[in-house]
């Protein structure tokens, strides 16, 4: 299992990487600035879109498939609820994303298209994590990211200034094509002997950790539909306040009449800064199962202080990767954006310590699930979102600053506030984690 678990770190680090070619392979010359602008709606409505609204289905699919029988009618009805979630937001959103109705129009399309793909996606990924199986579980991340990166960069060499729809189109094809490939390898029963393929011991999981059903273990293995759904709702909420607190803040850009080179500037800026995200964030799902272990094992103090020690790693990182964000970003962007987008060396440095404490935040709410804290994982990420959104009102409403310094500083803000709440509540004492039916 360690061997599994050191996989997906592997696979986490390479998909950012590749995910950091195929963003240049957009900001290097190949498009233009309305067209890159246009694609970072895309993108971070894609983010928003895909893990935020399907990350629960990923949680609870992977819960009931360490129970036992996991019936493919019982995956089918959550995963439609929250298809016809996540398309009813971007319908609902549409005006936001872009004020060219072509623009509009695909990227609708393609935020709907999606949709339907990652109901797929998270439902493998899953199953994958259910049966133990770590290993195509991390190779399915690195496929995705691969092939997206791999086709950004191949467009720009054979294609004059392609258009933003094709990197679009990359990453929805890149998402099915790994993912079927997951599904078809993991969707078989796993073999009797032991090895990679055992199962996660069910107690292990966070969707068993979340108080989604109370009530002795089902001896069949077999959940319902309908508890499935309602275990997906009830982790619906936290998982979109994250993504809007990580994603929303280049679509807010947009809106600023500055125009598509503000918008440019801030999503090639926040990509760069938030390149520690691509590894702590798709992982996430694999963090809670050792820091459970340590609750099932009684060593409840041992995790705190572990936590505490942790607090005070993204302190000191924070402000280093602040200082460093200051000195590189010239040199960052240059190399980035082929010198045509910059920011000011200050407005980096917020970023760069945001994201920073935002991957300490990440990993703080899933210590909170280890220790039965579900309601508490809400009421971090709500915090934190309601937060950024009294920073970014108060300051352009009441102080006048420019739309990138504002929202960055709310994204900031935001994060710094649902982590040192759950650094205060996970310092509490923390009941035990009951172990409990999907």
């Amino acid at each position: 299992m360690r061997g599994g678990f050191l996989g997906v770190a592997v696979a986490t680090a390479a998909a950012a990487v590749f995910t950091l070619l195929l963003n240049s392979a957009v900001f290097r010359g190949s498009t233009t600035q309305e067209q890159q602008a246009a694609f970072n709606l895309f993108w971070y409505g894609a983010l928003i879109v895909s893990f935020g609204v399907f990350l629960p289905l990923e949680q609870v699919v992977s819960r009931a498939a360490t129970e036992g029988r996991l019936r493919g009618a019982a995956v089918l009805r959550p995963a439609l609820v929250l298809v016809a979630v996540a398309v009813g937001g971007v319908l609902l959103a549409s005006p936001l994303l872009g004020d060219d109705p072509g623009t509009r129009a695909w990227v609708v399309t393609a935020l709907v298209a999606l949709a339907g793909v990652s109901a797929l996606q998270y439902a493998a990924r899953g199953l994958a994590l259910g049966r133990g199986r770590l290993g195509p579980y991390a190779g399915a991340l690195a496929a995705d990211a691969g092939l997206r990166g791999t086709a950004a960069l191949l467009a720009t060499v054979l294609v004059f200034q392609p258009p933003a729809w094709l990197f679009a189109s990359f990453v929805v094809a890149s998402a099915l094509a790994a993912h079927v490939a997951l599904l078809l390898l993991v969707r078989r029963p796993r073999s009797s002997r032991g090895g990679a393929g055992d199962p996660v011991p069910a107690e292990l999981h966070d969707a068993g950790d979340l108080g989604l059903a109370r009530g002795p273990r089902r001896p069949e293995g077999a959940p319902s539909s309908r508890t499935m759904t309602r275990a997906v709702l009830t982790l619906l909420a936290a998982s979109v306040a994250g993504q809007l607190l990580l994603n929303a803040g280049p679509i807010v850009v947009g809106l600023e009449p500055g125009g598509p080179a503000v918008l440019a500037a801030y999503g090639a800026a926040f990509t760069l800064a938030r390149a520690p995200l691509f590894v702590v964030v798709p992982a996430q799902a694999v963090l809670v199962p050792p820091l459970t272990r340590m609750v099932a094992e009684g060593r409840l103090h041992e995790l705190r202080v572990r936590m505490a020690h942790f607090s005070a790693a993204v302190v000191v990182l924070a402000a280093v990767g602040a200082g460093a964000g200051a000195l590189l970003s010239d040199l960052a962007m240059e190399v980035f954006t082929a010198g045509k987008l910059e920011v000011p060396p200050g407005l980096m440095a917020l970023m760069v310590g945001g994201c920073l404490v935002h991957a300490g935040l990440v990993v703080g709410t899933q210590a909170l699930v280890a220790t039965g804290r579900e309601r508490a994982v809400l009421t971090c990420w709500v915090a934190g979102l309601v937060a950024a959104a009294a920073w970014i009102a108060l300051t352009q409403l009441v102080v006048g600053t420019g739309a990138a310094w504002s929202v960055a500083g709310g994204f900031t803000a935001g994060s710094a506030v649902a982590w040192l709440l759950s650094v205060l509540v996970l310092v509490q004492r923390p009941r035990r984690a009951v172990a409990v039916s999907a």
